[in-house]
């Protein structure tokens, strides 16, 4: 590693330790003055917790130069790692839950320059039990149908969404623009469609995992929200690399 790029990881580590975001606007700078090669050598030196904690802090309502050169393999980490930096208001509740993994995925997936890379990003991430979790979080209460009875019939709601997400499927051909149909990038339909026409096995996938449950789709979130915690605390405990950040999760315990 030449001096330059290892001066550049000591500067991005030391910066994520204080405040993450400082380090995420760091690495933007740095992308004036240094080259995609150099660029991704950094991000090849920069250990997982690192990438994680300046990812979870970036503002995901912009575009980040680092989550666009990272490889498929180390976003997987980063969404498996994440669920060790959510915020207790959003551990604890269902809704919260749903919206924030459709956010960070949206970020992570929609920023991408390539439908190819963001197809390989999904392999990437449902190939790994937990990220195959975490994948499908946004989408469960789509999923889930529940009978709802009033005074003249019964509803299956299961069936009705999965007209609706039929219907959403055909807003992503390849040369419709979404948002003239009503469906932008803030409704979990469009990146579920996304899904379901680059990688319709990670939707298949995501479909049977959410269908295996019987409960209620609250319940199923916090569920595998807990699972996300325990296996991203396994990983931490049983890779050397990881280990340094034991302590700082103690209060999952």
């Amino acid at each position: 590693m030449n001096n330059l790029i290892e001066i550049a990881v000591a500067e991005i580590k030391e910066l994520a330790i204080v405040e993450p975001k400082q380090a995420s606007k760091k690495f933007e700078l740095m992308a004036n003055t240094m080259s995609d090669a150099q660029l991704v050598e950094v991000i090849e030196n920069i250990d997982i917790v690192t990438l994680t904690q300046i990812n979870s802090q970036h503002d995901i309502s912009f575009p980040s130069i680092i989550s666009e050169l990272m490889t498929p393999e180390k976003i997987r980490d980063i969404v498996c790692q994440q669920p060790l930096y959510w915020e207790e208001k959003i551990k604890n509740n269902a809704e919260d839950l749903k919206q924030h993994t459709f956010d960070f995925l949206t970020y992570l997936i929609r920023t991408q320059d390539s439908e190819t890379k963001q197809a390989e990003i999904l392999e990437a991430i449902a190939e790994d039990p937990a990220g195959l979790f975490y994948l499908s979080i946004p989408f469960i209460e789509l999923y889930r149908g529940e009978e709802v009875e009033d005074e003249d019939e019964v509803h299956d709601l299961l069936h009705e969404e999965e007209e609706d997400l039929e219907e959403a499927v055909s807003y992503t051909e390849r040369h419709l623009n979404e948002e003239v149909h009503g469906l932008g990038y803030d409704d979990p339909r469009s990146l579920l469609a996304l899904i379901r026409q680059l990688t319709p096995q990670v939707e298949q996938a995501i479909k049977n995992l959410v269908r295996n449950e019987n409960s209620g789709w609250e319940h199923i979130i916090n569920k595998f929200a807990a699972e996300l915690v325990m296996q991203a605390k396994e990983k931490n405990q049983s890779t050397d690399e990881y280990a340094e950040v034991d302590d700082m999760f103690s209060f999952l315990d």
